[in-house]
């Protein structure tokens, strides 16, 4: 039998905290070579395009698929050794979570110490993950939000001085959030460089979520070249999905060899945090598995009831 679990049921069952503690061991778990994974694929349909990417983990021994395509959104669990049906899950909520998570895990390790100003640009549903799990990781005086459409903008700081307690004030260009913040997350679906960084201070953390695909950018090789350290979150899904890194290292602004995964820097990294640092993140399936293996454990601990189904 396995177990169907709902976007509504996995809000009930995990929370930010919990995420960021829950990566945190998992990017400790990849340093030590405790998972596997393979990057993210995707296959073009007639006019929607499924992704697909899949995770393993010693302890528990399961596997992840992680499969996404329009509004359709899942994780499949797998028993690692029988190869057992264990749930199938919306991750309408979780892959969100998961990538806030992650910035959030990001930011504990590598940015400037007691920043004072986290700055967002891009007020979107993606944003509020960020947001949420920054503060969480490092409790930011004053969050600094930045989006083109100032009646969204307004109403996402509204909606998320109920979440966090932290103070809240709209900026009124990108010049401005470059240049105050010391943690700057970058969430949108640009197609092109929105920071290109000669304002940004000189001890800041820079963290994009959006150029998840070639043709995607968020910040100029310029940035990019300026930084003392580059981390990703896996460097074999960097290579085929992070626009920004691509097409800095086609233009000879970053060398592959020199972008760090976050997992060594969780487990120990550099000795000494370099000032000026990117973070790009690509959403990965290890992430999926922490979470969903979590929502697994927590629903049946709990005894929520479920649908269940009979494997065929």
């Amino acid at each position: 039998m396995a177990l169907i679990i709902s976007a509504e049921q996995t809000r009930e069952l995990i929370d930010m905290g919990a995420a960021i503690r829950l990566l945190d061991r998992m990017f400790r778990d990849r340093a030590a070579g405790k998972m596997r994974n393979v990057p993210r694929r995707r296959l073009k349909g007639s006019a929607k395009q499924l992704n697909v990417m899949a995770a393993w983990r010693q302890n528990p021994d399961l596997i992840a698929l992680r499969s996404y395509v329009a509004k359709a959104n899942t994780i499949t669990l797998y028993d690692g050794g029988s190869g057992a049906l264990k749930a199938v899950m919306s991750a309408a909520y979780l892959s969100s979570l998961r990538t806030g998570a992650a910035t959030g895990v990001a930011a504990k390790y590598l940015a400037p110490p007691k920043p004072s100003v986290l700055g967002l640009i891009g007020p979107g549903w993606q944003g509020t993950f960020q947001v949420e799990a920054v503060v969480k990781a490092c409790r930011p005086k004053q969050v600094l939000v930045f989006g083109r459409n100032a009646e969204r903008r307004q109403g996402f700081i509204e909606t998320m001085s109920k979440v966090v307690p932290t103070p809240f004030r709209a900026a009124g260009s990108v010049d401005e959030v470059e240049s105050e913040s010391d943690i700057l997350v970058i969430a949108t679906d640009s197609t092109t460089p929105i920071v290109d960084g000669p304002r940004l201070k000189d001890d800041v953390l820079v963290a994009t979520i959006g150029a998840n695909q070639p043709v995607k950018h968020e910040v100029s090789g310029r940035l990019i070249k300026s930084m003392d350290l580059v981390v990703t979150d896996d460097l074999a899904t960097a290579r085929n999905d992070s626009g920004d890194l691509i097409a800095a290292c086609a233009g000879r602004r970053l060398r592959w060899r020199d972008v760090a995964p976050l997992e060594t820097i969780v487990a120990g990294g550099p000795q000494g945090r370099p000032r000026k640092v990117l973070f790009q993140s690509n959403g990965i399936p290890d992430e999926d598995l922490a979470v969903g293996a979590y929502v697994l454990r927590e629903a049946l601990r709990k005894k929520l009831p479920l649908r269940e189904i009979t494997e065929f």
